[in-house]
């Protein structure tokens, strides 16, 4: 996201001479600052001098200041670094009606003519809203590791990600080396398997299990078992296994993938008879460590990419709302509420077979 805004502030300015005022905290600054002016013209004035006053470093430094005008400065070394400078906050106001109207009503007075929205499923979902009850050109950017939005074939973060899962997979396979162990990470990406497949595929993970190969019933786990028993029964020596967030289980269990596999894995290899019954599996949660990190060269680019198209679509004539997509290597601005791409599908169904393939013993 840094790299992004970073991309967007300059192409503004340098390409295009138009400013650029960044958000603090997303849509709840949006919501706050129209909260706080109320559509009163003294306020609205008193925001515009604020604004005016405190550009750049200054106004980031204001904690209280939620609209500012960005500048060279304000931008400059933070393209490698994870996180969003302006910070970012669910906010649940946003869903009311009168309050995106407030919103659209203080963008209006302040002059704003476009709006670029960066996130995930929920900002992506809120941009349409104001896309469809606004006159203001609304242009979403996808950002998000989960990768879980179809109409794109990556989103921002993602290869960052994929490069953070590496490295830990990367160390716990000194471990699980050393002392001959089963490693069950859990990784994120909601409903989606793109991001444990892509990094099983990098790091040369024994296993990975995703949303879309269905649910873990006792049977199914006692089968990725007896391929793991298998394996090792052949030579291999360790095991790490990837499990996305979003595996399904039956019957239904709030615990973490990671340890409802760990225990079923623990039960299978203890079975009387069993070849390996001192072989431990140790589980691990890697959570929020996957959305950190120094962004990767590829991430960098796509936000230059995404950002130089947002620019061109709202300096068009005939500029439409939409959102940014990468499509064979192509960056697009594809309609809010666009279908998911069916290639999306196939080309995860491929990566499973490679890893299937790659990964056998």
């Amino acid at each position: 996201m840094n790299a992004f805004l970073r991309a967007v502030v300059r192409l503004g300015l340098n390409r295009h001479g138009v400013p650029v005022v960044g958000v603090r905290s997303g849509y709840s600054g949006l919501v706050r600052t129209a909260k706080l002016t109320g559509g009163d013209v003294e306020k609205v004035n008193q925001l515009k001098a604020e604004i005016e006053l405190n550009p750049g470093m200054a106004g980031l430094i204001k904690q209280d200041q939620y609209l500012i005008q960005m500048d060279h400065r304000s931008v400059s070394g933070i393209m490698g670094k994870g996180g969003t400078l302006l910070g970012s906050a669910r906010c649940l106001d946003f869903h009311k009606p009168e309050v995106r109207q407030g919103v659209i009503q203080l963008l209006g007075e302040l002059g704003v003519r476009a709006l670029v929205v960066v996130g995930g499923d929920g900002s992506l979902s809120g941009a349409d809203r104001l896309a469809k009850e606004s006159d203001l050109r609304i242009i979403g950017v996808p950002a998000t590791i989960d990768n879980d939005l179809q109409f794109t074939e990556m989103a921002l973060g993602v290869d960052t990600a994929v490069q953070t899962l590496v490295w830990a997979v990367d160390r716990f396979i000194d471990t699980a080396r050393s002392h001959r162990r089963v490693m069950v990470l859990e990784t994120m990406g909601r409903e989606s398997g793109d991001l444990a497949r892509m990094a099983a595929l990098a790091s040369g993970a024994e296993m990975v299990i995703t949303p879309e190969g269905g649910p873990l019933t006792e049977e199914r786990m006692a089968s990725l078992a007896a391929q793991i028993e298998g394996a090792m029964t052949r030579g291999r020596g360790h095991a790490i296994v990837l499990v996305a967030e979003g595996v399904k289980t039956e019957p239904p269990q709030t615990r973490n993938r990671a340890y409802v596999l760990t225990d079923a894995f623990q039960r299978y290899f203890q079975r009387e008879g069993g070849p390996f019954p001192d072989l431990e599996v140790r589980p691990s949660v890697l959570g929020h460590l996957q959305r950190g990190g120094h962004t990767t060269p590829a991430d960098c680019m796509l936000a230059a990419r995404f950002a130089e198209k947002a620019w061109e679509e709202i300096m068009s004539p005939t500029s439409q709302n939409g959102i940014t997509a990468l499509r064979n290597n192509r960056v697009e601005i594809v309609p809010f509420g666009v279908e998911a791409m069916p290639e999306r599908a196939v080309q995860s169904l491929a990566m499973d077979h490679l890893h299937a393939d790659l990964a056998n013993w």
